[in-house]
């Protein structure tokens, strides 16, 4: 399958909100979607986060007069890019929501865990969250991790199993899942911490622990061989420095 990447729009009574342009191509095939479901305009554009591989190619949403819009803490973490358009509105604090016509989008910011100002989404009228990299289905964490807090990421996964919501949307791998996934990446996280605590205690040497470090358990996920050292990393270097 690999490691697709997915937009989202929601079509309500007042426009259709996107989340997430991610690139020319996809922005332009997202907008013949919507264009074969609703004439309606794009009102919004919402990033999800400051991660260049999910805000590039809103241009064609801007010039149907869309407002682009993100948490602050994003905008503030938003490294420099021509290709990524600036938002005209910014949100604060831990929950927003925007309401279009009857329905509403409730956004929750939980802190620093992957990226800056990650948004959740949840979509009372279908009983759906919408998650952006914190969840993957099939598949390992990310290479090292690169500008994530672990920690904290773990934290917020439980923070999000409190909401109230059916289907888990997200946006790698494979788009539609349940309450399964996200339970799923709680149970890597855990045994992640586990196994490489477990390594630091039986003394193996420092440097060698990534590579001893083994999760059969996981090995069915797609880049278990490539990437699972790299996470081990990533647990390591939090452990043994606090960052």
């Amino acid at each position: 399958m690999g490691d697709r990447v997915f937009s989202l729009y929601y079509i309500t009574d007042d426009g259709v909100v996107v989340i997430d342009p991610i690139s020319r191509n996809i922005a332009r095939e997202t907008m013949k979607s919507i264009r074969r479901h609703t004439k309606l305009p794009v009102k919004y554009v919402i990033y999800s986060h400051n991660h260049w591989d999910h805000n590039l190619g809103g241009e064609i949403y801007k010039k149907e007069g869309a407002k682009f819009m993100t948490h602050e803490e994003a905008f503030k973490n938003f490294p420099p890019n021509p290709e990524v358009i600036n938002p005209d509105e910014t949100w604060k604090g831990n929950k927003h929501t925007l309401k279009m016509g009857k329905q509403n989008i409730e956004l929750y910011y939980y802190g620093k865990n992957h990226g800056s100002g990650m948004t959740v989404f949840r979509f009372p009228e279908h009983d759906a969250v919408f998650t952006v990299d914190l969840i993957v289905p099939d598949r390992v964490l990310y290479a090292y991790l690169p500008d994530a807090s672990p920690q904290n990421w773990l934290k917020d996964l439980y923070e999000i199993k409190k909401l109230s919501f059916n289907d888990l949307l997200m946006a790698h791998v494979r788009p539609i899942g349940s309450r399964k996934d996200l339970d799923l990446q709680i149970q890597y996280f855990e045994d992640l911490y586990e196994e490489t605590k477990k390594a630091m205690e039986k003394k193996t040497p420092f440097f060698d622990i990534p590579t001893t470090v083994k999760m059969p358990q996981y090995q069915h996920l797609q880049n278990y061989n490539e990437w699972l050292h790299m996470n081990v990393w990533r647990i390591l270097m939090e452990i043994s420095t606090g960052v």
